[in-house]
């Protein structure tokens, strides 16, 4: 079984309310996009971020119980019940949300090609501020502030992400080098195919939120 899929079953079984130790001790990394005076509201002060927030968590909690009530699971092989349980996570979910989990390291790097920890927001760097960037909002999560990106930055973000070279992006995939080098949550030999796709369903996601002239938050929880 899959990280990737084991990331979904996690998912799910915190959507139902149970403790999971190893979901709760990960850093993930998640993004949301929305019109920019939207933006600035859930961002003014620390108290709106936090209701914000706790409603993001619950409506995509109910969302999750409620595609996991209609599986019908019986008689399928533990692989198939993973496949479909995946299949409806991924259905469930807030078009405007996207998490990275546990693979914002390994993104960053595929990315950029630096496996270095620097979480700032670097001038012509949009490859780099995607994952560690972005403009710092005036409230914070467990892990340090709040990010956003603007209008403009979505733009940028955007085309840098559709313009990076997947050849080069394909040639830095190798778990060996990227548990040498440290990278958080290393992955597989066998899941290349999905971390690749991360990166089309990123790029997909900003090429959204600047179609819609929005504006995307990030932050870790």
């Amino acid at each position: 079984m899959t990280k990737h899929i084991r990331n979904s079953l996690v998912a799910a079984v915190l959507a139902l309310g149970l403790f999971v130790q190893s979901a709760f001790s990960s850093i993930l990394v998640d993004y949301y996009r929305l019109p920019p005076a939207e933006r600035e509201k859930v961002t003014h002060d620390q108290a709106t971020w936090d209701q914000f927030n706790t409603h993001l968590i619950k409506t995509q909690s109910q969302a999750v119980k409620d595609a996991l009530a209609k599986l019908q699971l019986d008689g399928l092989s533990r692989e198939e019940r993973f496949a479909k349980i995946d299949a409806a996570m991924r259905k469930s979910r807030d078009p405007r949300d996207f998490n990275l989990e546990k693979d914002w390291h390994i993104i960053a790097y595929l990315l950029t090609g630096d496996a270095k920890l620097k979480e700032e927001h670097l001038p012509n760097a949009p490859l780099h501020n995607v994952i560690f960037g972005g403009l710092k909002a005036s409230v914070t999560t467990g892990y340090g502030p709040v990010r956003y990106f603007d209008r403009k930055l979505v733009v940028e973000t955007a085309a840098a992400l559709a313009g990076a070279d997947r050849k080069v992006i394909a040639g830095r995939y190798d778990p060996d080098a990227m548990k040498k080098l440290d990278i958080y949550a290393p992955p597989e030999a066998n899941e290349k195919k999905a971390i690749l796709q991360v990166v089309e369903e990123l790029t997909a996601f900003f090429q959204r939120a600047a179609a819609a002239h929005e504006d995307v938050i990030t932050f870790v929880w």
